[in-house]
């Protein structure tokens, strides 16, 4: 790539990072004017914003532009053999070292070989702790994590060889604009499997970000580089106590973090990180993945660990209202500045993420949406009792909401949860079930627009409809501390409806 052609590329680059990620591919179309290959060029640029980064560096067109203008320093190792792996190609560049393409001369399989740069590796003591770090990782055995095959040295030169992962990182595929909020709560819920299989061996990530998560074509998530953000941290520990060098990072504009939008605010402010940090990071993800873009930002490294020091996300629900207020109480509790106050673990999350799953799937199956037609058909036949249902919901809500509010004790916090048992239906005319079921549906709906209450969806409860089983086993089972059981009895025009809450 020449000079001239080299300026084109980077002009363009910075115009379209200066616009709104979808609003990026419309502009280079038009930009590019037919050139297929400038337009590569410069979404591999956007792919790469942000890619690989630890705490002070550029992107990696900052930080070796002449990988990208000199075809020579591209392929100077391909054809190499280091240790028993055969150089390829290069895959990718950044600030945790080079990766390349390499095949196993033993095993004849691909591998991804990454080479860690000689400023990480200098120092006896911090490559003594990667090491035990890194070998804890590579132990870790789960489906959503990149295998380790091997932590080497080739003379002066220290490696990684890992799986070889066919697919493109989160951060390609969010280059093209926000997710659904299915396919963003399936990478969610993966990403935090790997993160409890992690944890619970007592290895931390401390660098959760879109750079670091795979999407294979078969749909399975891996999350990358476990353990290796530890380096980055000794390195930091050692070699960052310069106040003009800290000074100049944090000020100098158009400098992307890295892991800047997604560290957490112990992490912003130099203390040790803990799992909780990538509670914290995996919130800041699936916010981005939902909306498009990251909840904090700033121009500066500075500009953006203030924003996440001292800042709020807006609420999801007020851009998308589709979002359904579960997740907005989810990412509330990923992301508070006091980790003490986040979730305790991530499995609590994980829970909390595949039951709001489960809940949407089962909500737009063929089942449920045969049962919505068949409650539609009944609702147009029978109008005047959709008003009665409607009514009859309300007041049963509005004495939940008093007797829960008023009368019951305050609960604690982590108390605020209930079930909404199957009504029973008391009506001589049995075929009035769906009118039992309109009010216990109606009840649903009002109680999950009441903050800070957790509420259990339908599709769980139903399960104990005409069950004889213990109310207390119940509440266990359901993880709640409150239950709301009840019957409807329809005689004509008149309804009664009895609440208890238990």
């Amino acid at each position: 790539m020449n000079a001239q052609r080299w300026q084109q590329v980077n002009d363009l680059f910075h115009s379209a990072v200066e616009r709104a990620p979808d609003e990026r591919a419309a502009f280079l179309n038009e930009a590019c004017r037919g050139d297929e290959s400038l337009c590569r060029e410069v979404k591999s640029l956007l792919a790469s914003h942000e890619r690989t980064q630890n705490f002070i560096e550029s992107p990696a067109f900052e930080v070796a532009p002449e990988l990208l203008t000199n075809e020579n320093r591209t392929s100077a190792l391909v054809g190499e053999l280091i240790g028993h792996y055969r150089i390829e190609s290069l895959i990718d560049v950044g600030g945790m070292g080079e990766v390349y393409l390499a095949r196993d001369e033993r095993l004849g399989r691909k591998v991804a070989l990454k080479l860690l740069p000689d400023r990480f590796t200098a120092d006896e003591t911090q490559l003594s702790r990667f090491k035990a770090e890194a070998r804890s990782a590579s132990a870790l055995n789960h489906p959503n994590i990149l295998t380790v095959y091997e932590i080497g040295q080739e003379g002066s030169r220290y490696f990684i060889a890992t799986e070889f992962i066919e697919g493109l990182t989160l951060r390609a595929s969010l280059a093209s604009g926000r997710m659904n909020l299915h396919d963003a709560l399936e990478i969610a819920v993966q990403v935090a499997s790997a993160l409890a299989a992690a944890h619970e061996t007592g290895v931390v990530h401390r660098d959760i970000k879109p750079e670091n998560i795979m999407l294979r074509p078969d749909g399975y998530v891996k999350v990358l580089d476990f353990g290796i953000a530890k380096l980055t941290e000794l390195w930091l520990e050692s070699d960052l106590g310069d106040p003009a060098t800290m000074a100049r990072l944090q000020t100098r504009p158009g400098l992307v973090l890295g892991t800047g939008h997604y560290m957490s605010p112990e992490q912003a402010r130099g203390q040790t990180a803990d799992a909780r940090s990538d509670l914290w990071s995996l919130g800041v993800v699936i916010y981005e993945m939902i909306r498009g873009i990251p909840p904090f930002s700033g121009e500066t490294p500075s500009d953006c660990i203030a924003s996440i020091l001292t800042t709020e996300p807006a609420p999801l629900s007020r851009v998308l209202p589709e979002v359904p207020l579960k997740l907005e109480s989810i990412l509330q509790k990923a992301l508070r500045k006091n980790r003490d106050e986040r979730y305790p673990t991530i499995k609590e999350m994980l829970a909390d993420l595949r039951n709001l799953k489960e809940e949407l799937e089962a909500e737009g199956s063929p089942q449920t949406k045969a049962r919505a037609e068949s409650i539609v058909s009944k609702i147009k036949r029978h109008k005047r009792d959709v008003l009665l249902t409607l009514a009859a919901a309300i007041l049963a809500a509005a004495a939940f909401a008093y007797s829960f509010f008023f009368v019951a004790p305050a609960p604690l916090p982590n108390e605020k949860s209930i079930a909404v048992l199957p009504f029973e239906n008391r009506s001589e005319d049995k075929s009035n079930a769906y009118f039992t079921d309109g009010v216990q549906d109606e009840i649903l709906t009002r109680l999950s627009k009441i903050g800070d209450l957790k509420v259990i969806s339908r599709t769980s409860t139903q399960r104990y409809k005409n069950t004889s089983q213990n109310l207390s086993e119940i509440a266990n089972q359901l993880g709640v501390t409150n239950l709301l059981e009840g019957s409807v009895q329809k005689t004509n025009d008149q309804v009664r409806v009895n609440v208890q809450l238990i």
